[in-house]
């Protein structure tokens, strides 16, 4: 199964500890299978600034 993290830097160790915890699902690494889901997310967050 390939899933897909909506970032635009290479995620080699994710690191939960630090994640937004006021989202839908709590905290955590949020991965999907759709690719167009994960590089939505992608543009929203690098023209926000943010990292992930």
């Amino acid at each position: 199964m390939i899933l897909y993290h909506g970032s635009y830097t290479e995620v080699t160790r994710p690191d939960v500890l630090h994640s937004r915890r006021n989202v839908d699902f709590g905290q955590g690494f949020y991965t999907t299978p759709l690719r167009e889901q994960a590089e939505k997310w992608c543009k929203k967050f690098k023209d926000r600034g943010q990292a992930w």
